[in-house]
């Protein structure tokens, strides 16, 4: 029997990479652009907007999985009664959010400054419609816990966005110029990074209530994984600001060669992330739930 628990968490690390990979490439264009060459330019405008798109087809692939949850069969996939069963739900509002944040940046993200903007904005409307559905509403009533899970989504869209333009740029021979990218992103990063984890520490907070819970149920035990796993990137992160960029600007081939090692190491982490993550939004619930 198939089992589309299964499908809908793996459905969902696809969306969340989809979408994050194609704000954060916006976010990468708006702030690196100028610093880039004509080709390295051109590979991340033409990537963004294809992840963007490839986004598009995987949230209406979600729909038709969380269709078929509900009808547990496959001929549920395109029944027109369940899918609209799914659309009037925070699930549709979302993606309906998602769906012109997506076609903003797929359309408009050519690097001129006027589409720039559009684009921008798509990124932001993408980043917020994750703050419409899963376990946001759990954190508490209010503004201040969507706020949080958008500002929250934004970082961690740039981070990750970051990290196939950086792969490719890595293999340039342009040392200086290289290193100048990776100063940069380095010193945006130090920003970033406290605030990525303020924003999670006060969600976690928000949705467990307690130490203990941490502990004491499977919501808390796979943060726990989660959290391993971006103290791995984070330690990543650090080796490549704190010794492989200055040889990379030094004009050290090997430590540009290590870079991309890394950056790939960066790739599987961000992976394994994302995956626990659909578990927890999409197969556990916060204690409360449970």
């Amino acid at each position: 029997m198939f089992d589309w628990g299964v499908a809908a968490v793996l459905v969902q690390a696809l969306l969340y990479a989809t979408c994050l990979t194609a704000g954060g490439g916006v976010l990468f264009l708006a702030v690196f652009g100028r610093q880039l060459s004509a080709p390295e330019r051109q590979f991340v405008i033409h990537f963004t907007r294809a992840v963007a798109t490839a986004a598009l087809f995987v949230t209406i692939a979600r729909v038709m999985i969380l269709s078929a949850m509900l009808g547990d069969d496959f001929a549920s996939l395109w029944d027109w009664s369940l899918i609209q069963i799914v659309l009037e739900g925070s699930d549709g509002r979302a993606n309906a959010v998602r769906a012109v944040g997506l076609i903003g940046i797929a359309a408009f993200a050519f690097g001129t400054s006027a589409s720039q903007a559009i684009a921008l904005a798509g990124a932001v409307v993408v980043a917020g419609s994750f703050a419409l559905t899963g376990h946001s509403g759990s954190a508490g009533p209010g503004f201040l816990p969507r706020l949080l899970v958008a500002i929250h989504v934004l970082a961690v869209s740039f981070w990750i966005g970051a990290l196939v333009p950086l792969f490719k740029i890595a293999s340039s021979t342009e040392f200086s110029r290289i290193g100048a990218i990776l100063r940069r992103f380095g010193s945006i990063a130090v920003f970033i990074v406290p605030g990525l984890i303020a924003a999670g520490l006060i969600l976690l907070w928000l949705l467990l209530g307690s130490l203990e819970a941490i502990f004491t149920s499977d919501y808390g035990r796979l943060l726990l994984i989660k959290l391993a796993f971006v103290a791995g990137i984070l330690t990543l992160a650090a080796v490549n600001k704190l010794r492989l960029s200055p040889g990379v600007a030094a004009g050290d081939r090997a430590a540009a060669a290590r870079l991309r090692w890394s950056i790939a190491g960066e790739m599987t982490l961000a992976t394994a992330i994302l995956l626990v993550t659909a578990t927890l939004t999409t197969a556990v619930g916060p204690p409360e739930m449970e």
